[in-house]
């Protein structure tokens, strides 16, 4: 099992004059990025004269996918999340956002039962890298708004994004 290009994607987001907004989404055709992206520009512009709505944006891109069906590991659901919430690099030193990891794995709990099994460990390797992707500095992703966490600092005094983390279970209507 591997994952493998499935081809491109056009996402078109239309607003109409109350500035209510719907989304699009239609599968390009193309050799490479580049040959999907002038083909989604045509895509919109035949789209332009069938709708009143105005095109307000788009996103282009490729997606990937497992080659062959799979299932998660033994134990895995995703109706079991770590709702990790760590601080945001904001004037507000009290602005945090908190990330929801579904089938959150075990190792990531301070332990494996008792009353910490529902204690996600800050200090985790997992989770300290995984924060690091939005920290502000070398950040590769952002936060809703473009924001980023607050870089991690060995002190005193030491500074981390991770604030904490708990194991919560969101109702589902599939099991």
């Amino acid at each position: 099992m591997a994952l493998v290009s499935l081809g491109f994607f056009l996402n078109v987001t239309l607003a109409d004059e109350a500035g209510d907004t719907t989304s699009m989404s239609v599968k390009i055709l193309g050799a490479d990025i580049d040959t999907a992206s002038t083909n989604a520009a045509t895509w919109m512009a035949e789209l332009d004269p069938l709708t009143s709505a105005s095109i307000i944006g788009y996103s282009v891109g490729e997606k990937f996918g497992e080659d062959a069906s799979f299932l998660g590991d033994a134990g895995s659901e995703i109706e079991n999340m770590a709702n990790i919430v760590a601080k945001i690099d904001h004037p507000d030193p009290k602005k945090t956002h908190t990330f929801r990891i579904p089938a959150a794995d075990i190792g990531i709990f301070v332990a494996t039962s008792g009353p910490n099994k529902n204690v996600v460990d800050g200090l985790n390797a997992d989770v300290v890298a995984f924060l690091g992707l939005y920290e502000t500095t070398g950040a590769i992703a952002q936060i809703s708004d473009g924001e980023t966490l607050v870089d991690s600092a060995v002190g005193p005094p030491v500074v981390a994004p991770f604030v904490r983390g708990k194991r919560r279970h969101r109702g589902s209507k599939v099991g």
